[in-house]
């Protein structure tokens, strides 16, 4: 079974779980629409018996797949690690950056009258 099959499995899994959870909006479900459009697209272009194959692995794998998220703590982690492929937010200002121990540190400073 290839990873693509359980890639996508679990990318399936995860998208049609989220309609049972309400946290999750549909604008934060296009990522993984989207790889599975382009899986669904990559599908068409194969032979007839290259799609078969590739059906039963797609078949196996969401089977296994279902059946680790009947586990609470095997949902979580591939909830992460489906999460874990989005790619990172595109920044629109300047990140902050603290270098060193002293950037994390409380500072408190005395008061101007004392000096």
């Amino acid at each position: 079974m290839s990873m693509d099959s359980v890639r996508t499995a679990s990318i399936k899994a995860y998208v049609d779980s989220s309609f049972l959870n309400p946290g999750i909006t549909a604008d934060e479900l296009k990522f993984e629409k989207q790889q599975l459009t382009d899986a669904r697209r990559k599908r068409c272009t194969m032979s007839f018996t290259d799609r078969m194959e590739a059906d039963a692995e797609c078949k196996q794998a969401y089977q296994q797949v279902m059946d680790m998220r009947k586990n609470e703590l095997q949902r979580k982690a591939l909830d992460q690690m489906v999460a874990g492929m989005r790619p990172a937010p595109e920044y629109t200002a300047p990140k902050v950056v603290c270098h060193g121990a002293r950037g994390t540190k409380k500072q408190t400073f005395s008061p101007l009258s004392c000096c």
